[in-house]
């Protein structure tokens, strides 16, 4: 039974006891977008490290921007013998050692290539790639590329496509835009999904953040012309899409399931790690 005179709290609600909150002007739209993001802040980082030949440490790198500030790596790597054992008498192919690395999309930002292993201590999740939070929802438009139309004009520089672009609202925006329209009476039956925030793997096309299915490129423009339909139908029914998960299937590998958590070059956004097992991909044996 909910208790209706606290606070509510979004982890773990039903839709039902969301859109009951909602009704009752104990949450906005806004608000809950607000959370996710918070979260998204404090909980969605870098959960590896590099497993290197000799197991030094790595100059220190920046990686994307996520949330508003851009992630940083681990500077201490993992020996590798720790990992596999006699490998001072492996003879096979050369081993695609961890190392950090510009990505092609955007050299300015640095990635986790070859082997990783997570970090059992991490306290964070690899979990989601790119947020859609204006300025950082595309390379192709990113910074003051993406200024919201209000603030002027693009500045010097800023491809064509990106005043196309910037009139896209972002996650805050939109869910402001539904407060604004609905506030605390919307038609659920038309919108089932109202307030409900998504996230969807990269292969799914959103014509509001970047599409890359997980692959390091540099795309001419890295966002597609229009959402995939699944995503098309959950925001006509008032969700809210919200972020693109991190995707390693395309050029990427999981790796071998008795190993801790792998990535190779080509996946832009590193690799996942179990919120279980911290030291494996998702859906690895325990």
């Amino acid at each position: 039974m909910i208790d209706e005179d606290k606070p509510f709290r979004l982890e773990e609600a039903t839709i039902e006891e969301l859109h009951r909150a909602i009704k009752a002007g104990r949450t906005t739209c806004a608000a809950i977008v607000q959370h996710y993001i918070e979260r998204a802040r404090a909980f969605n980082g870098v959960a590896s490290a590099l497993v290197t030949k000799d197991g030094a440490p790595v100059p220190d790198a920046t990686g994307a921007i996520r949330g508003g500030k851009p992630l940083r790596f681990p500077t201490e790597t993992v020996n590798a013998s720790t990992i596999l054992p006699d490998l001072d008498k492996y003879r096979g192919p050369p081993l695609e050692f961890g190392r950090m690395e510009p990505t092609a999309s955007d050299p300015s930002v640095h990635q986790q290539y070859g082997m990783i292993a997570g970090l059992s201590d991490a306290r964070q999740l690899n979990a989601l790639a790119t947020l859609n939070l204006r300025g950082e929802r595309s390379v192709t438009c990113r910074g003051d590329f993406d200024l919201h139309p209000s603030e002027g004009p693009l500045p010097p520089g800023a491809p064509p496509v990106c005043e196309h672009f910037r009139r896209l609202p972002d996650a805050l925006e939109r869910a402001a835009e539904l407060d604004a329209t609905y506030g605390r009476d919307p038609d659920l039956e038309k919108m089932p999904m109202y307030g409900v925030v998504f996230s969807f793997k990269d292969p799914f096309d959103t014509k509001d953040m970047r599409t890359t299915a997980g692959g390091d490129a540099a795309y001419d423009i890295d966002f597609p012309a229009r959402d995939h339909v699944l995503v098309e139908q959950l925001r006509n029914k008032g969700a809210i899409i919200f972020a693109k998960a991190v995707c390693t299937e395309y050029n990427g590998r999981a790796g071998d399931p008795r190993r801790p958590a792998q990535a190779c070059k080509g996946a832009a956004f590193g690799a996942r790690v179990s919120a279980l097992e911290l030291g494996r991909q998702p859906g690895q044996p325990l």
